[in-house]
C-alpha cells in the first residue's frame, strides 16, 4: 500500500494498530462494513482497538472504499 498503511498494520500481527485480518473479521457481519471501514480509513478514529489514534488519510472517497474492500477481502 502506497499510503504508508503497512507502518502501522500488517496482514496478521499487531504493531501499531490491529492486523488487517483481525479488521476484517470484526467488521464481517456488520451489513454497512465497506462504509464503516471507508469512513474510519479516510477520517481516522480511536479507541475501537485500544489507545491507539489512527490519523486521518487525505485521500478520495473511491480510494477509502477500495482499500475498505481489500480489508474484507482478507
Amino acid at each position: 500500500m502506497e499510503r504508508g498503511c503497512f507502518g502501522c498494520h500488517t496482514l496478521s500481527s499487531k504493531r501499531v494498530g490491529p492486523p488487517y485480518r483481525d479488521i476484517a473479521a470484526k467488521y464481517n457481519r456488520e451489513p454497512m462494513a465497506v462504509s464503516t471501514l471507508a469512513a474510519k480509513i479516510k477520517n481516522g478514529g480511536s479507541g475501537v482497538w485500544g489507545s491507539a489514534v489512527m490519523p486521518a488519510n487525505p485521500i478520495s472517497d473511491e480510494e477509502a472504499e477500495i482499500l475498505a474492500r481489500w480489508i474484507q477481502s482478507l
